[in-house]
């Protein structure tokens, strides 16, 4: 491996390999290059970075972070699952303090907000919603969402999910996923229920 990195096609998206005996310098003059001359393919891109055994200090990772939001591009670092470089969303708000995303929101965006949210479409995996109160998707749950008392989607396969500080920690493994469901504290632990329906199910671990 000559270069200081190299980008690569892969099934799980764009990512960056790091060259391990490469310096920092070297692999941030690289990136500032690459970037620059093809900026309008990586906008709004999000990368899988594989440190490939080298690491990076906090100062170093915050450098990356601002270079690669002055290009409207997000990372992660391969094993881990905070997201960097996040693009947060804004929407307009109503009276009863809902924020409504028109959109499917991709990977490397970030919704944060105080009350409901409701995403008009899907939450692909990378994209997060922090929200102080429910979360109601018309679409497939892929990423990362957190609430107060319940989400509802028309698809669960999250990367994570949190309700009232309890982290989900086992898999949707039914079939029908696809179909409407409600998520939700029941004796303490995340269950999924078919709206209109008191049965609930619960994820494998």
């Amino acid at each position: 491996m000559e270069k200081p990195a190299i980008f690569k096609g892969s099934k799980e998206g764009i990512i960056l390999l790091i060259n391990p005996e490469s310096t920092f310098q070297d692999v941030m003059d690289y990136l500032k290059i690459t970037l620059e001359e093809q900026k309008l393919f990586f906008s709004g891109a999000s990368l899988l970075i594989d440190i490939n055994g080298k690491n990076f200090s906090g100062e170093e990772l915050s450098q990356i972070e601002e270079l690669f939001k002055k290009f409207g591009v997000g990372f992660r670092i391969k094993g881990e699952e905070k997201v960097y470089a996040k693009e947060e969303i804004t929407a307009n708000i109503d009276a009863d303090r809902v924020m409504i995303i028109p959109t499917t929101l991709r990977s490397g965006q970030l919704v944060k907000f105080e009350g409901d949210v409701v995403i008009m479409g899907d939450i692909n995996e990378g994209a997060e919603v922090q929200a102080g109160g429910d979360v109601y998707v018309f679409g497939i749950l892929r990423g990362i969402v957190s609430a107060k008392e319940k989400i509802v989607s028309l698809g669960f396969q999250p990367l994570r999910m949190t309700i009232s500080k309890k982290t989900f920690d086992g898999t949707v493994t039914d079939k029908s996923y696809r179909k409407p469901r409600i998520a939700e504290l029941e004796n303490g632990e995340i269950v999924f229920k078919m709206i209109g329906e008191k049965k609930s199910l619960r994820g494998r671990k």
